[in-house]
């Protein structure tokens, strides 16, 4: 036999049968009495309105306070912090400080409690069913330890679910794979800016196991979320509710028209001037110098970009590929004292990518350097792991002067004078016809070395005195240097003992 569902509607019965039944028995005891209406029936009709509207007032009160506020089918107020990962939806604060903005209440929004609804004998019934595109606020160990290491503070996460027990999820070349149908999300911060991460890669399927959903922040970009190191969140987690209904002519004012989102048109591109110039802007408020725009750099790093993906091989010392950064510069024809390569994978303009990178200590410190003064920059598209993407590679290159030591320069100066004044004796052997015939090889061979290194020395010497870094050539001579004069030495001990 099918069991009847318990409807909100039975709940509300239960104070009319509460409160008529006393008028039943009121009823029945007149019966019994089988005699007409009199004073006596008046007042017991009197004792039945006195008994049943406070029944009924008081049984409606307390089925709604438990319908409506108990079992969670009202709304509170949510403060929301101004960290940005749920823009345009939500409002980002002021700054870019996480641990400033994090402190920021720029909204307060209506969410109903969850889970809500009533509790019968094990069920949970009338209680709302999270579902796709709902906005909730999570927490639990790991998004509070994580919560702490980012801003200071344990705190649930606001974030959107994206896929349900028994959906299949992938993300792909910026684009959300929900069951197989790209999706088209209007509350995105930028159309094709979904990204996969440490817990979901690019081009990897994931199906939803019961009691688990996905969430992603709206600002793809700007959110630790279920990509990432949040993973799948239990139903548990769940704090509060915003269901996709409500959102509409609530939180949707700022939301884009998603029309051409699955178009290559929707595809993000980096103006590389743009980014050069905001770059340049950023230095110039450090202290820095600008960087010029070198077009042979600009190709290094497309040949760069090229051997990573193809390599899947991001390691600045290229251990797959071989193919350094070193290597390229040079294949562009371009050298210099001081390298940097940076790189980051996905779509971003020049304003995302600025933020994106100045959000962190290491690549502001990295992009701030004093020792670059020149850049190029490439976007590179091709696949990774049969995957489509595209990663975007900076090239730096700068002077620093090498600034020696004095004692270097002693070192260097006075090997040289030592070699000079020595020259001359041992080139008089030459004229020594009887030693010279006896011992021609040995002459000629430290005259030779002697002659070479007061050659290679002597332009080191010009070098250092104009504070300028050897040549490859002459880093080559100053490794070489020691062996050649252990041979000068030996041979002049071979003709002093004749």
């Amino acid at each position: 036999m099918k069991k009847k569902r318990i409807t909100i509607i039975d709940i509300l019965k239960i104070p009319i049968i509460i409160a008529l039944l006393p008028v039943y028995l009121i009823e029945k005891t007149i019966e019994k009495r089988k005699g007409k209406p009199g004073l006596a029936t008046a007042g017991i009709y009197a004792a039945i309105c006195l008994t049943v509207l406070p029944i009924w007032i008081a049984g409606y009160g307390a089925a709604g306070f438990l319908t409506v506020n108990h079992f969670g089918f009202v709304s509170k107020m949510v403060p929301i912090s101004g960290t940005g990962s749920m823009e345009p939806t939500l409002p980002k604060g002021i700054g870019t400080d996480p641990v400033e903005l994090s402190k920021q209440i720029v909204i307060k929004i209506h969410m109903t409690p969850y889970p809500n609804g009533i509790v019968l004998f094990g069920n949970r019934y009338f209680g709302y069913t999270i579902q796709r595109r709902d906005i909730v606020v999570v927490e639990n160990s790991g998004i509070d330890a994580l919560s702490k290491k980012l801003y200071g503070t344990e705190s649930g996460f606001v974030k959107r679910v994206i896929a349900i027990p028994g959906d299949t999820l992938e993300i792909r070349d910026g684009n959300v794979i929900l069951n197989g149908i790209a999706q088209k999300e209007p509350y995105i911060a930028r159309s094709r800016s979904t990204f996969g991460g440490e817990f979901l890669s690019d081009c990897k399927t994931i199906t939803i196991p019961p009691n688990k959903y996905f969430i992603m922040g709206d600002n793809r970009k700007s959110s630790d979320d279920s990509r990432h190191d949040v993973g799948l969140i239990d139903d548990k987690d769940i704090q509060f509710v915003l269901p996709w209904t409500q959102q509409l002519g609530y939180l949707d004012k700022h939301w884009h028209d998603p029309t051409n989102d699955l178009t290559d048109a929707a595809r993000i591109t980096l103006d590389t001037t743009d980014f050069i110039n905001q770059l340049n802007k950023k230095r110039e408020e450090a202290g820095r110098s600008a960087l010029n725009y070198e077009p042979r750099l600009a190709f290094s790093a497309v040949k760069r970009g090229d051997a990573i993906l193809e390599n899947d091989d991001f390691s600045f010392e290229a251990t797959k590929s071989g193919y350094t950064m070193e290597k390229a510069v040079a294949d562009a024809g371009y050298s210099n004292i001081v390298y940097g390569e940076w790189s980051i994978m996905g779509y971003y303009d020049a304003n995302e990518l600025i933020d994106t990178m100045f959000q962190f200590p290491d690549s502001t410190k990295f992009l701030t350097n004093t020792e670059y003064q020149d850049i190029g920059v490439a976007q590179v598209r091709g696949s990774l792991n049969s995957c489509p993407a595209q990663i975007i590679v900076m090239h730096f290159g700068g002077y620093v002067p090498p600034n020696y030591t004095q004692a270097v320069i002693n070192s260097w100066t006075t090997a040289l004078s030592d070699l000079k004044s020595i020259q001359p004796s041992w080139q008089h052997l030459t004229t020594l016809p009887t030693f010279y015939a006896q011992h021609k090889d040995q002459v000629d061979r430290i005259d030779s070395l002697i002659q070479q290194r007061i050659d290679n020395i002597t332009s080191i010497v010009a070098r250092i005195n104009a504070n300028l870094w050897l040549t490859p050539a002459e880093d080559q001579y100053v490794k070489q240097d020691p062996s050649i004069s252990s041979e000068m030495d030996a041979l002049a001990k071979q003709l002093n003992g004749k």
